[in-house]
């Protein structure tokens, strides 16, 4: 439920819910449907798609246990994905500039977790959903408009990702601390950059 390709759909679906100019922009169910369906597709599926295309390509070793090598390569094609649903996103200036600005702080995590993972594996699990924390706090300065049970709750959410991903010994508690910082600071500070 908590996969990293997951995270960019219910960071969007936070921002259409909670900016009231988006949320006003979207009138009936088939904007709403037709937005959250790209966003998915281009963050999700392509995303699980590619990864699937290297495994058979046998460029890659495991979708389960990926090496680092193989770690490398899933990660760059999730940011050429993840630059896909920028681009779906930018070009929609009728809702305004959050949902441009969550998919930006987003390419800049995945970016900047790229090149960190040529040094440490750093948890995508702890990237994806401290930028769920970070589009909560970003948001919130960016409308104004307090919305602590949102904070609270992806709070809530990072602390069972991380204790989870920490259990299982799939990451130390180091790269679990990093993940968070980046995912956090990148979505965060870009919705406060542009902040009216």
């Amino acid at each position: 439920m908590f996969h990293p390709v997951l995270m960019p759909t219910i960071g969007i679906l936070i921002v259409m819910v909670f900016d009231p100019f988006v949320f006003m922009s979207l009138d009936g169910i088939l904007p709403w449907f037709i937005l959250l369906s790209s966003i998915f597709i281009c963050t999700g599926v392509l995303p699980m798609f590619f990864s699937w295309i290297l495994l058979k390509m046998e460029r890659i070793s495991s979708l389960t246990n990926p090496t680092d090598s193989d770690r490398k390569q899933l990660i760059a094609f999730t940011e050429l994905c993840f630059i896909l649903g920028y681009y779906a996103v930018h070009n929609i200036p009728m809702v305004g500039r959050s949902l441009s600005c969550f998919m930006m702080g987003i390419n800049i995590a995945m970016i900047i977790t790229l090149i960190t993972s040529m040094f440490t594996k750093v948890s995508l699990h702890a990237v994806g959903i401290g930028g769920v924390l970070g589009t909560a706090i970003g948001l919130m300065y960016y409308t104004r408009i307090p919305i602590y049970p949102v904070i609270a709750s992806s709070i809530v959410l990072v602390l069972i990702v991380d204790y989870a991903r920490y259990k299982l010994q799939a990451h130390n508690a180091a790269d679990i601390y990093l993940g968070n910082i980046i995912g956090i600071t990148c979505t965060a500070l870009v919705f406060m950059a542009y902040a009216r």
